[in-house]
């Protein structure tokens, strides 16, 4: 069944925001009032390439994929983010296009705040831009680490480096190992890893093969992490 606003603590949502640490709570009365929710199906894009938004986004519930696509069609998927996460801070900035997509991978309720409301905010309390500042510095760190790995390391070592960070966020132990709690196709690895389906397919092989892995039910069951961290040094050499 659908959920509404009313579903959520909008209040926590926002108030345990990494954006506005340290507002007063009138201010984040605003933002509570200002707010509204979007329900996005698997498949819809919450934004496109290109696009002027005008809005703000806290993901509520289910899985956005964020990407990036070359104008000879090829994609390269970013980052998967999870509930709780807040984007669109680019549509603070004037007139700014989307240099990247978020795509649902899995049934979303998104939180929505306009733009005008938030630069108001940030115009009467300006902790703010700092917190902003802040935040936008650790996601630029974490993306330099993936670009280093994305543009040094050969594709199999991509594969584990991306493996182990989904199993950092999704990974569950079990008695055999430790479980990818995410659905990810062949398809959606070779995103991540700027790779070929048939290129990813042969790695899954080898590491099956070699008992490092298996798939399970339609999940990834990691056997054994340490070989398969030992897979993202030999794999660079």
């Amino acid at each position: 069944m659908t959920k509404t606003l009313g579903d959520y603590d909008i209040e926590l949502v926002i108030a345990d925001s990494p954006w506005f640490k340290s507002i007063p709570k009138s201010g984040l009365d605003t933002l509570i009032h200002a707010s509204q929710m979007k329900h996005l199906t698997k498949g819809q894009y919450l934004y496109q390439m290109g696009e002027t938004t005008t809005s703000c986004y806290c993901l509520l519930s289910g899985r956005l994929r964020i990407s990036m696509m070359s104008e000879f069609g090829q994609t390269f998927a970013v980052t998967d983010l999870d509930p709780l996460y807040w984007l669109g801070d680019i549509a603070l900035l004037p007139a700014e296009t989307r240099g990247i997509e978020a795509k649902v991978k899995v049934d979303a309720d998104i939180l929505v705040i306009p733009r005008d409301t938030v630069l108001e905010l940030g115009n009467k309390y300006p902790i703010l831009y700092r917190n902003l500042f802040i935040e936008a510095g650790q996601r630029t760190r974490q993306i330099y680490e993936l670009m280093g790995a994305m543009v040094f390391y050969p594709l199999r070592a991509r594969l584990a480096v991306r493996l182990v960070d989904l199993l950092t966020e999704h990974g569950t132990e079990r008695d055999d190992g430790i479980c990818l709690g995410i659905k990810l196709s062949q398809n959606d690895f070779a995103s991540l890893c700027l790779g070929s389906r048939q290129r990813i397919n042969k790695i899954f092989r080898d590491w099956t093969e070699q008992d490092i892995l298996a798939l399970q039910g339609g999940y990834y069951v990691i056997y054994d992490l340490n070989r398969l961290k030992e897979e993202i040094n030999v794999s660079s050499v």
